[in-house]
């Protein structure tokens, strides 16, 4: 009997080694769920990506209302301290551009916390940027992460797939 309790309990330790060696993100959001600022033409939402419509070449931007979801929204004050972005930027003539915003909620004040700046690459990728511990206060500030894609001609692929913070 105490044989089967010690290879359960070792059974059980070493089914939960691959749990805790996995990246788990506080709070994501897919690029297709943003708010899109005006113009409300020349986007497309594609599964999980936003990007341009076929010809668009204005500048794009879209928000993402981040919410507390750090254990179980129970502390105001989580422990995050990066952005994550995933996007595709295949062209020197365009870019993605992704920024933390604190909003502070009794005077609207703003304050881009970090900013992620794409780099041209035929793939999708990822880029993160970090932020000091504390900045995240949900007590006292709201927050959003506000995406712009950028080209110059049609041509230029650019897209957000998805944004995350842990």
């Amino acid at each position: 009997m105490k044989t089967m309790i010690r290879l359960s309990l070792l059974t059980m330790l070493l089914a939960a080694l691959p749990l805790s060696a996995q990246i788990t993100n506080d709070w994501s959001m897919v690029g297709s769920c943003g708010a899109v600022a005006n113009p409300a033409a020349g986007y497309d939402f594609t599964g999980p990506t936003f990007t341009f419509s076929a010809l668009y070449r204005s500048p794009l931007t879209a928000r993402y209302r981040v919410t507390n979801t750090y254990g179980s929204a129970i502390t105001t004050s989580p422990a995050w301290t990066t952005l994550h972005a995933t996007f595709t930027d295949n062209s020197s003539a365009g870019s993605v551009v992704a920024k933390l915003i604190r909003v502070d909620k009794c005077n609207n004040t703003e304050t881009t916390l970090c900013t992620i700046t794409s780099s041209d690459g035929a793939d999708p990728q990822c880029a993160t940027c970090s932020f000091n511990n504390g900045d995240i206060d949900f007590a006292n500030y709201q927050y959003y992460v506000q995406v712009t894609l950028s080209r110059s001609n049609s041509t230029a692929v650019e897209a957000l797939h998805s944004v995350s913070i842990d």
